[in-house]
This record gives C-alpha cells, structure tokens and sequence, in this order.
C-alpha cells in the first residue's frame, strides 16, 4: 500500500525560482460565500503550510466583522443615508431587508449567471457614479474581485509577508468555457495576473486540501500496489453541485492523480432548499395567517417582494433542523428523530408589505423535520434524470444525483468502483444529503474535512503555489462536456468530453462553404448539445467579396490551462474577421426558450434606457415571447405587471384568457369580471365570462350564454356550447345549432380567414358532430408559431466528407 500524499504527486525533487519571496494566494470564489488562503512550502520539511485569512468587513452602522468567511455579497447604502458600497458580511445581513432589492442596491448570486448576456440585468441600479454603475452580473464580479484583492494586500502588508502575489481561483469544474472567461476578465482588469493557469476545478482543490489534513492528522488515504482506486468528490454549495471522480495509482513514474470525469454543469445548490423551503411552507402560512388564498399574490409579488424575505427563514430553520440532526448522526445514519413531526420555529415575525394587498405579517414561521424530509426526498430522488417543474415562476429544482449519474456514466463506472467519496461545500453538511449518497455507495469510504467551507481555498492556495512556484499539475484536469460545431449535416465534434487542458491544437479541415455568394459564414458553438450554445462564431467577408461554393474552411482550436476555448478560422488561408456572440444562458434551452431569454434581454436593456423603469413595448415583447413559447402564467402574470404599470394599455379579457389557459381559474374568472364590467357588450368577453363559470356555476353559464346570444346570434362558439347543453338534456335536440356553428367556421375556414384560436373551436364543433376525419385535418392546419433561431441555416458550412477528424454527433 502507498500512502497518497501530495509530496507523493510532486516529482522527486521540486525547485521554484521566487518561492521564498512570493506569497500564493487561492481563492475560492462561491456562490454565497468567499474565503480567501494562503500556502507556504518547507522544502526542508516537505511540509505545506495553509491558513485561511481572517478578513475585515464592515457592516451597515460603521462597525467591522472579521472572519475567514465573506459573504459573496454587495451592497449600496444610501436608502440608509450613506452614500458608501460594503461588501461581506454587512451587505448579507441586508439580503432579506424590505429595503433592499436585488439588482438595484443589492447584489448576490451573481457567480452564477456568469456567462450569459442578459443584457441590463440590473437596469434599476442605483449607484449614481457611473464609473461603479453594476449593470451586469461581470460588473458585479469586478468590483467584488477589487476588495478581495485589497484585503489580500492589506494582511499581506500587516504582517510583512512577501509582496509579490500569485493567485489561484477555484471555481466549479463544470463551469463551461463563457463563464471562465468573464471570471479571468474581471482578474486581469483588477491587476490580478492571468498569465498562466489562475483557475482550479473545486473538487480537484478539495481534493488537494483533504490530502494535506489527512496528512497532517496521520491518516494518509492509502492505494493498492495492484490498482488505482478512484475518488468521487461530491461538491455541494451554494448554488452549484458538482461531481469529480479522480483515479489515483502507481505509474512508471511514481504516484499520480487524473480527473476522469466531471459532472455537466446544473445550477443546484442550497439556495435551491431555501427557496423550496419557502415556497412549499413558508408561504402558505403566510397565505393562511393573512385569512388568503396561494392563487391571491401575483408571481411577481412573490419573486420579488416575498421570496426574498422568506428566504433567510428558510434558511435559518434548514441549518437548525440539520445541525440538531447532526448531534445525533451516525455513521452517516439518520437518527429516528430526524423524520418527526415536530417542528423548530423561529421566534420572531416578518412583515412584507405587498403595494395591492399592504402589510401582510408572518408570525413565527415553523417547519417540521418530516416537512423538511419530504422535501429532501425531493432533492435526492434517484427516479429520473430531472425533477418535474415544480413552479412556473421560477427554474426547476434538480436532484443530487443528476450530477452524480453524469459523472459516472462519463467515466464508464459503476456505483461499487467509488473507493472514496469525498464531501465538499457548504450544503454538504446537510445530514439529510449524505445519509442518502451513503446509501447509495454502502462500499465506499466516506471522507468528510473538517471544515467544509474553507476546505476549498486552502486546495487553491496549495494549487497557486505547486502550479506557479513548481510549474507541476497535482491533478491533470479535462474538460467536463464534448465541444461541438453546427454543420448543414449535423454537428462535427472539436473537442471531445474528457480532453486533457491546456489541449494540443485541434484542425478541422473538411469544412465547406455550402452555396455560391455567401457573405457571412457561422460557426454555432455547442457544449454537450445543440441546446447549450456557447456561442456563435460569426465570419464577415470582406467589403465586395463573396464565396463560392466548395471553398474550404478552415478550423483551429485549443482549449487554455484555464479551459477557455481559443478559436480561430480561416478561409482560402485568410484568417477570418470573427464576431462571437455570447449565449442567453448556460443552462440547455430550447429555440423557443431561447427566443424568450432574447426577448428578457431586450425588456432589461430598455428598462435601463428609461431610467430603470420598464417600457410598454417591453412588456408586450416579453409576453408575446412568453406565449409563443407556451409559458402562459408568466405570460398573463406579464401582462398584468403591465396592466398596473400602464392602465390605459388594459388587455383584461387577454389576461383572464391566459390564466385560464394557465389552469388558474380563480384568476381567469377575476379578470373576466373586470373586463365585462369595462365593457359589457363585448361579445368575446361575455363568452369568456360564460365558458369560466362552465364548471362553478351552470345557472350562471346559462344565464351568460343567453346575453351572449342575445348580443351576437350567430356566435359560433355560443352556439356550439348551447348546442351541448341541449343534447345533454335530450339526444341531438341541439345538433342543429352546433350544425350552424360549423357552418360559420366552414366558410371562415374557405377563405383562409380563422383567427388562429378560432381553429381548435371549430375542431371541436366537428368532432361534436362525428366528423373526426374533417377535425383532424382542421388541427393539422392549424398555423404553428416559427421561433427565431440564434443562427441562420443558409450561412451553415457544409462537410465534404466522414473521415479523417470529423465525426457526425
């Protein structure tokens, strides 16, 4: 058996020019949560030396907090008369403050939406100067990235370390090409340098870590002279999950280490709890305390006037729940009373004023251990590869071991060949969590650090100086997911999954230009599938010049030690002028999903243009851009934003339609009711009035279809209804009256001129009417909404042929 220690992985005689007056720094960059570490290396001793530095934050009042932990968090303070920017712990206990919104005094979570280009994110920011104006999550970035790296030269000086720095940022493995890009960019705009390799995937920095202190306690993880073992490291924070498998064993050359797989990138995390917590149990004691009903508050009230302050409950009672689970957690069991009824509370009330419905309280909110059981099941369920959606409102919660089945498929494993499972982050304390994963690998051998949340930055330190003081990789890292190019035939792979970084040069050289006179060639960069763009790769012609069909294009590329993919491409030897356009999102998204990111981008750039107040043509794109994608809630939810906003643009029958169409029938019927009282001779919105009280009131349906008729006779879709209820009475007593409706859709239909609703009306009256055939032909010609694609098929390249490197996903 050999120990597996890190002097172990280093060669057999390290040397590095400006160890001894150098200070390493690593950084792990979390979600919610930063800490900061610094490493030393005795060649005398072969010991590594790691502490986490205590950092000074102010808080809200003047006053300082120090701690190895910064909240990753910023805040403007003028609502609260001073006109100061604080990062830390001051700005995290404002997080849940009424006064404090996201995007325009308060900024978090921004890690990840790093990547995407969703425009003005935070159009309604506050900051008056605007060399500081945080528009985006990377503007965000920046300025968090300038006071870490002051507080670094403030200890460095304090305590006469050496004043020339090198850095290293842990980030989550999966983190896809965009993002790393951004993170660089802010360093090396803060004077951070990026020269060489200043990222490090977090499991592997973990890993890194958990060999020192197993070292330093005596307690070395061993592997057999006769195989490797592999490591599974299971990173739970905040806001991200990642999973890492790393092979450990003897080689020609001594002791190595090598990732062999590393899970897709998913945005789950704690956060995710919090926000289930909230919404599954939270609210509805909200609902019940103020004598309302779920179907009472608006989506947008709940995103951003009570989500918010629900949310640090939630978490306050998930840390209680689980730290009292925790005292009596064994062997990585669940104690008996961590599935009770009873529940923990906290003793005090929250008061979140709602503008439409006022001061609503919520008076020592409560959650059992059974509630919180179920809704872990929830986040560990092994059943499929996602969770169903669980709220319209906001994205869909994944499981745990989607993340983890990634990671092993991707590595050709089964569950028993995991000798190690190695527990990481912040959520991973969660008893809940890992009595689940022990489960599900009753083999392996279960490391859990000593502290979860520092553990990370002491990995990166360790990195930042082995990787600039030694030139030596202790874990070669790869690439998470397969990179791929978008072709008429299909896509074409650049670089496959598990590419070792920094990557040789790739050449893909059976690429064509597919018709005579394009102007524009694009090359859509994929990641894992055509549904996660990375970007596209766009290349202008110079002025005059066209291309004929069959000349060759040329592709180059190669992935940096930081994973940022270089990309080059030329055309009858010319290097191309190219235009890469950023993605909407990192996360797989549909044409359709796509074309809605485009049009909330576009609603965030003119709200910023108006002075951080959204505009009337926002709301209609964003909801039209909501209904063609099928997203009917947040569309009517969008056009009742609209609706208090710009009163005079009232579309209330178009709202009740839309939560109708939603299931929401309490609302449908609300809005129904205002929009006949507006107008009480509309015939459609008396009918729509009529068709909601259908399955609540049948006098009331009656009554309503009468004034229908009573206002248009020949409405075909009142007749149909009456129709229906004559033949319910007595058997085709109202087949004439259906049979005249068909008639009036019939002719409409001749002419080419139903409305697009109108069609499946008119499917109905048929199929009332046994003609299934006829009803049948009337849906399949029925006009299908055509999403705008992010790239145009005509300027696609074509393949000249299958071999050589090209490979047809």
């Amino acid at each position: 058996m050999t120990d597996i220690t890190l002097n172990n992985l280093l060669p057999v005689r390290v040397s590095g020019s400006g160890i001894d007056d150098t200070t390493f720094v690593g950084i792990d960059f979390g979600t919610s949560t930063t800490v900061i570490s610094i490493a030393t290396h005795s060649n005398a001793t072969s010991e590594f030396i790691v502490r986490s530095l205590p950092i000074v934050q102010e808080l809200e009042d003047g006053r300082t907090h120090t701690s190895e932990k910064i909240p990753t968090v910023i805040a403007y303070l003028k609502t609260l008369g001073r006109n100061k920017i604080i990062v830390g712990q001051g700005a995290a206990e404002l997080k849940h403050n009424h006064s404090f919104k996201l995007g325009r005094n308060i900024w978090y979570s921004f890690k990840t939406a790093l990547g995407t280009d969703a425009g003005a994110l935070y159009y309604n920011c506050e900051i008056e100067n605007e060399t500081l104006k945080l528009r985006n999550p990377k503007d965000a970035l920046k300025l968090f990235v300038r006071f870490l790296k002051s507080r670094v030269e403030d200890y460095i000086k304090n305590n006469n370390l050496a004043p020339h720095t090198q850095y290293a940022f842990s980030i989550p493995a999966s983190f896809e090409a965009n993002q790393r890009k951004e993170l660089l960019d802010a360093l090396a705009q803060n004077g951070i340098p990026v020269a060489r390799q200043a990222l490090i995937d977090e499991p592997n920095a973990a890993f890194i870590s958990y060999l020192q202190e197993s070292f330093s306690d005596k307690s070395p993880l061993k592997v057999p002279d006769h195989r490797n073992v592999n490591v599974m490291v299971f990173d739970f924070g905040a806001g991200t999950c990642d999973v890492s498998i790393l092979e450990i064993g003897n080689g020609l050359k001594g002791t190595y280490s090598k990732n062999l797989s590393i899970s897709k990138y998913y945005e789950i995390g704690g956060d995710d709890i919090d926000k289930y917590l909230a919404l599954e149990f939270l609210l509805p004691q909200l609902a019940k305390q103020n004598n309302l009903s779920l179907t009472d508050f608006r989506k947008g009230e709940i995103k951003k006037d009570i989500l918010p302050l629900l949310l640090k409950t939630a978490e306050q009672l998930k840390i209680t729940i689980c730290e009292k689970a925790n005292l009596k957690h064994q062997n990585h069991t669940l104690p008996s009373h961590a599935l009770a009824l009873n529940d923990e509370s906290v003793g005090y009330d929250i008061n979140i004023g709602i503008p439409r419905l006022g001061t609503l309280t919520l008076s020592k909110p409560s959650l059992s251990y059974s509630q919180f059981a179920e809704a872990m099941k929830y986040f560990c369920s092994d059943a499929s590869e996602s969770q169903p959606q669980k709220y319209e409102y906001i994205k869909s919660f994944k499981s745990i071991f989607t993340p983890i089945r990634s990671a092993i498929k991707k590595a050709s494993l089964e569950h028993e060949d995991i000798d190690y499972v190695l527990f990481i982050g912040g959520s991973s304390k969660n008893p809940y969590v890992r009595a689940t994963i022990k489960e599900h690998f009753p083999e392996s051998e279960i490391l859990v650090p000593g502290d979860l949340q520092t553990h990370v930055s002491k990995g990166a330190a360790i990195h930042s100086l082995v990787f600039n003081g030694y030139r030596k990789n202790l874990i070669q890292p790869i690439t998470s997911e397969p990179i791929l190019i978008l072709t008429r035939e299909g896509t074409v792979t650049l670089m496959p999954a598990g590419t070792e970084v920094p990557s040789e040069i790739t050449k893909i050289e059976d690429l064509e230009v597919a018709e005579d006179n394009q102007e524009i060639i694009e090359l859509p960069i994929f990641i894992g599938n055509t549904r996660k763009m990375l970007f596209n790769f766009k290349l202008y012609m110079p002025e005059n010049k066209t291309l004929r069909k069959g000349t060759p294009v040329k592709v180059m590329a190669e992935i940096s030690s930081d994973k940022v993919l270089g990309l080059r491409a030329f055309i009858e030897g010319i290097e191309m002028i190219a235009e890469p356009l950023a993605p909407f999102s990192n996360a797989e998204k549909t044409t359709e999903e796509r074309e809605v990111l485009i049009a909330e981008k576009q609603f965030n750039l003119q709200a910023e243009r108006n002075g951080g107040r959204p505009t009337k043509d926002g709301f209609e794109a964003l909801y039209r851009a909501y209904k063609n994608a099928g997203l009917d809630l947040q569309a009517a939810q969008t056009l009742e934003e609209m609706n208090d906003l710009f009163p005079e643009t009232s579309n209330l029958n178009q709202i009740g339609v839309l939560f109708s169409s939603a299931g929401d029938r309490v609302k449908a019927l609300e809005y129904y009711k205002k929009a006949h009282e507006a107008n009480p001779s509309n015939v459609t919105v008396a009918f729509n009035l009529a068709l909601q009280y259908k399955l609540s009131d049948a006098s009331k349906f009656q009554d309503m279809l009468e004034k229908v008729l009573q206002l248009d006779p020949n409405d075909p879709e009142a007749l149909l209804e009456k129709g229906r209820l004559q033949n319910k009475r007595s058997a085709d007593s109202g087949r004439d009256l259906i049979e005249t409706a068909f008639n009036i859709y019939k002719k409409k239909f001749d002419n080419n001129s139903l409305s697009e609703w109108e069609y499946s009306w008119f499917a109905s009256t048929a199929s009332e009417l046994g003609k299934n055939d006829m009803a049948m032909i009337i849906r399949e010609s029925q006009p299908k909404h055509k999403a705008a694609g992010l790239w145009n098929e005509k300027n696609l390249t074509k393949i000249k042929s299958n071999e050589g490197l090209i490979k047809i996903q």
